[in-house]
């Protein structure tokens, strides 16, 4: 961050007493911002000017060498500055190659530095007890970039971190995955504007779960754009777009990583163009009446349903929500169980069984298309149906789904255990039978006298049902 920035800001801190207010913008994550902004205001008084204050902090360590590449005192005539803003684990692999060209840009006909790296706050894990940084802020802490430059507003909106964002007067800011509202005051900053990198092929899938809602539809043949932003969502003109043939068992997960490596390649060759402004005159418009949109996900989207669904829905389903939030099965497992006396089970003796509810995570799934594997000796063919692959060696189990399809289901995970295998599952439970549980259909009966008012009161209204 420039030093008249930080001038200012610990001159504030230092002068009226309230620190959380004007500095809560300069918290290094994954340091909280409380204990961060006392000890601002508590360090001795051997040095009392502001910049002493904030050296006093130990921000201003060694530099690595691809920590140069963050602006500084030193910075050459004529370098662009750029601020990045992103918050997982995906947007971190952008951060490293973005410092990596921003190294490599000295001596160009447009050099570029990053001025500061933007991510969202620290969380808090284990009922508040450890703090867990940002992937980003993780990676640009590795990568020695002193934490003064490592900015976590709890909101873009912050009036503190706007001015911070003014101070550093940016020439272009970049975002991949940031999950923070954006207002048109930040939009207004950067001279060459913002641009993202988006998982979809826009206008298609704008919103915060693209790769997710094209991979729940069957589709396979994904994209990323380069798109700068605006204020309406993932609406921005488009810089580029590349294009990614994911395999019908790749996971969401996989297809985020190589989505954003791409995107980060598109980025880093566009770097010379956008901040010239020669970018933003070649970009093409959106066609709005194209657009489709992305919405989170919710939990609930990750309950199968084999008896709708085919195998290869339930296969989508499962890749699809790989990242969050997984898929679960609702079975019945009837185990049978050897009562035990002092003489042992008599011979006459019936068996008893015990009969368990359970929600089993799964992944690692695909399609069986070879019907063979599935042992009718055993139990029949019928959809809900679960049992283990033909063969002693298997260790994948089959659940049967709409239409007579197969999944194939490679690792599962009971409540309150760790993952296994389905044969692991089978061998604690000798003889065991399960089945899918199916869903209750909710009856409702509707009283004839009210369904008639509500048709009255529609019509009073003007509204035909017809």
């Amino acid at each position: 961050m420039a030093v008249p920035t930080l001038r200012r800001l610990a001159r504030s801190a230092v002068d009226t007493r309230q620190p959380l207010r004007q500095a809560a913008c300069l918290v290094p994550s994954p340091r909280p911002v409380d204990s961060f902004a006392t000890s601002l205001c508590s360090q001795p008084r051997r040095n009392n000017s502001p910049l002493g204050l904030i050296r006093q902090q130990g921000f201003h360590g060694k530099r690595s060498k691809v920590a140069s590449a963050v602006v500084g005192d030193d910075t050459p005539a004529g370098t662009k500055r750029v601020v990045f803003l992103g918050t997982p684990e995906a947007s971190s692999l952008v951060l490293r190659d973005l410092l990596g060209a921003a190294e490599a840009s000295a001596g160009s006909e447009v050099p570029f530095e990053v001025a500061a790296v933007v991510t969202r706050p620290s969380k808090r894990k284990t009922h508040g007890k450890t703090i867990e940084g940002s992937p980003v802020a993780s990676v640009a802490s590795e990568l020695g970039l002193p934490e003064s430059s490592i900015l976590s507003p709890a909101s873009a909106r912050d009036e503190a971190f706007l001015d911070a964002m003014r101070d550093l007067k940016p020439d272009l800011c970049v975002t991949a995955a940031y999950g923070n509202f954006l207002p048109q005051a930040f939009l207004d900053i950067p001279a060459q504007g913002t641009v993202n990198i988006h998982p979809s092929e826009l206008p298609n899938f704008r919103g915060p779960a693209p790769v997710q809602r094209a991979m729940l539809r069957g589709d396979r043949n994904l994209c990323v754009t380069l798109a700068y932003t605006v204020l309406k969502m993932d609406a921005g003109a488009i810089v580029s777009q590349e294009w990614l043939q994911l395999g019908e068992n790749g996971t969401s997960a996989e297809a985020l990583e190589e989505l954003f490596r791409r995107g980060s390649r598109m980025l880093v060759d566009s770097m010379p163009s956008l901040l010239t402004g020669r970018a933003a005159l070649e970009a093409r418009e959106q066609d709005d009446a194209m657009a489709t949109h992305a919405p989170k996900l919710s939990k609930d989207e990750g309950s199968l349903s084999p008896y709708a669904m085919t195998a290869k829905e339930c296969h989508d389903t499962s890749c699809a929500l790989s990242v969050w939030p997984g898929t679960t099965l609702r079975c019945v497992c009837v185990t049978p169980v050897a009562r035990r006396g002092k003489g042992g089970q008599g011979e006459n003796e019936p068996l008893e069984f015990k009969e368990e509810t359970l929600t089993i995570k799964v992944w690692q799934t695909s399609v069986e298309a070879d019907s063979g594997e599935w042992d009718e000796d055993k139990r029949a063919l019928e959809v809900g149906g679960v049992q283990m692959c033909r063969g002693r060696k298997a260790t994948d189990m089959l659940v049967v789904c709409h239409g007579g399809t197969l999944l194939r289901v490679g690792m599962i995970q009971l409540p309150g255990k760790k993952p296994m295998q389905p044969k692991a599952f089978f061998n604690g439970r000798k003889g065991a039978v399960v089945t899918v549980k199916e869903e209750e259909k909710l009856n409702v009966e509707f009283n004839p006298d009210i369904l008639q008012k509500i048709a009255k009161a529609d019509a009073s209204r003007g509204i035909n049902n017809n």
